[in-house]
């Protein structure tokens, strides 16, 4: 007798931070989640939309709500807020912003693998950009990490299975990429054919926006979007704390002792991972006949090689008080 085929369906959300000044990095992530599992992390995410204590399920329309009486329709659009980490300030706080960034970091650290992420940093300080070509060299760059971003996360989590049906991937609208052939088709044919498991494509990549207020066709998709991108930005705070904002150190102190395990106990973590790439630059060198060559040492490497800038604790008064 064989075994039966052991398979699992999944969707995969995309998202990335551009680099900054103090921060020359691409933070590129891809959140993982079971399709049997999407119905109800969607729900867990979408009621800590509603803060009245009377209340555990998020109505979209105001009217449809049964305790609309106990409310104001102010605040249940406040609420409905797009959840995205650089909108995060100091000086015009959103409330509704801050408590469901720090609840859904919160679900999310504390899930019982039921969704996943997984997140590269491209070193740009390192990386020679010219090996990706003279033309839309941005969106080649991406072409390559795109793929390793997705390849690592299904060997990381869903090594057991013999068969993964990727139902859908989601990325965040971005025009260069959603005009580049290759990255739509040829990318899911080369993660295909490369790796050693048996992985399908059945559809093509599909570009939401992640305003689930402004997307049409995939709203709810749009709420996954934006969790990942909440995930890399408090990632990315709490290695380069890349700005001054307090707002952000509370938020991003959220998903800190993930991190604190990670560098410690790398492959210990079932439900995320933190890569970064290149560790050193490429070498000119000549070779024996004297022509110009390079000398490539790609390796990837973790957070144990970091000093995280953001300070394990608030160093004010503030959370005594």
């Amino acid at each position: 007798m064989f075994a039966k085929e052991s398979k699992i369906e999944l969707e995969i959300y995309v998202d990335e931070i551009e680099p900054e000044l103090n921060s020359n990095y691409i933070t590129m992530g891809a959140l993982f989640v079971p399709s049997n599992n999407k119905k109800t992390i969607f729900a867990q995410l979408l009621n800590v939309r509603c803060f009245n204590e009377n209340n555990n399920k998020r109505y979209n329309k105001f009217d449809s709500c049964p305790i609309k009486d106990e409310c104001k329709e102010e605040w249940h659009n406040m609420d409905n807020v797009e959840i995205h980490f650089t909108d995060i300030r100091d000086s015009r706080i959103n409330n509704s912003l801050i408590k469901i960034s720090k609840s859904w970091l919160k679900q999310f650290s504390n899930n019982k693998k039921t969704i996943f992420a997984n997140v590269l940093c491209i070193d740009f300080n390192n990386l020679d950009s010219s090996f990706f070509g003279d033309e839309s060299k941005k969106a080649n760059i991406y072409n390559k990490f795109f793929r390793t971003v997705i390849d690592y996360g299904l060997k990381a989590y869903f090594w057991k299975y013999d068969k993964m049906i990727i139902k859908n991937i989601f990325y965040d609208k971005k025009n260069e990429l959603e005009r580049h052939y290759f990255f739509n088709y040829r990318n899911l044919e080369k993660l295909s054919y490369e790796s050693s498991k048996n992985i399908e494509f059945p559809n093509k990549i599909i570009f939401v926006n992640s305003d689930h207020k402004a997307e049409e066709n995939y709203p709810d998709e749009s709420h996954f979007i934006q969790l990942i991108d909440l995930i890399i930005g408090a990632i990315r705070h709490n290695i380069f704390r890349i700005s001054n904002s307090k707002k952000k150190d509370e938020i991003a102190r959220k998903i800190r002792h993930l991190l604190n395990n990670l560098r410690q106990k790398y492959f210990d973590s079932s439900i995320l991972r933190v890569s970064f790439f290149p560790k050193n630059k490429i070498q000119k060198v000549r070779d024996l006949f004297g022509k110009d060559s390079s000398l490539r040492k790609d390796e990837f490497y973790h957070l144990d090689s970091f000093n995280f800038k953001l300070a394990e604790q608030s160093t004010t008064l503030n959370r005594w008080l």
